[in-house]
């Protein structure tokens, strides 16, 4: 009896090693978000991103390119991030409204509060780290996505992002490129998806 309690606790401790990021994995901290900064204002494009929420990838795993516009509401303590994506041979827009917590690291999706996400502070003015994390089926899914001012990764940019990716016990099998095949969506040929 004695034996199959610890089989059972060995399993158990490997099944959590297994899922868990590596132990020599250094996260990055949030960075604290000031709206008033126009650093975080204006268009954002998606270089590459990672799930662990498998509908995420059926559902967005075959976009060609995709950006977004950040408009900060400051008074109301929240941003509108509109996102233009390209789908096959449509244009696609969305736009979410996310509210900042009271210690400018998280933000809270308006339509969607189970889904939460923060910036992580990686130290390059010109990208966006994002980690966001949704509460679904009774665990936490884990969803990092890179963005950048240009269209084209640097390299301190893209092994930055597998660092995290690796941190939060995904593999590079998740990493998800946009391959930019086609022309981006001009806001005035999308069509707005609906919710």
């Amino acid at each position: 009896m004695v034996a199959l309690s610890l089989l059972i606790v060995i399993a158990a401790s490997l099944i959590q090693l297994s899922t868990a990021g590596p132990s020599d994995c250094k996260k990055l901290q949030p960075k604290k978000i000031d709206l008033k900064s126009q650093a975080f204002s204006g268009k954002w494009y998606l270089l590459r991103w990672a799930t662990q929420y498998e509908p995420y990838r059926k559902e967005f795993g075959h976009l060609d390119n995709a950006y977004f516009l950040n408009s900060p509401v400051v008074r109301m303590n929240k941003t509108l991030m509109k996102g233009y994506m390209r789908v096959g041979d449509e244009c696609i827009s969305e736009i979410e409204a996310y509210r900042l917590s009271n210690n400018g690291m998280d933000f809270t999706c308006e339509a969607k509060p189970f889904m939460v996400f923060r910036i992580l502070n990686t130290k390059i003015r010109t990208s966006l780290l994002f980690h966001m994390q949704e509460k679904r089926e009774g665990r936490i899914f884990h969803t990092i996505s890179l963005y950048g001012r240009n269209p084209i990764a640097m390299e301190n940019e893209l092994k930055i992002f597998d660092d995290q990716v690796q941190c939060v016990g995904m593999k590079s099998d998740k990493i998800v490129v946009p391959p930019r095949l086609k022309a981006e969506c001009s806001p005035q040929d999308t069509v707005e998806a609906i919710k």
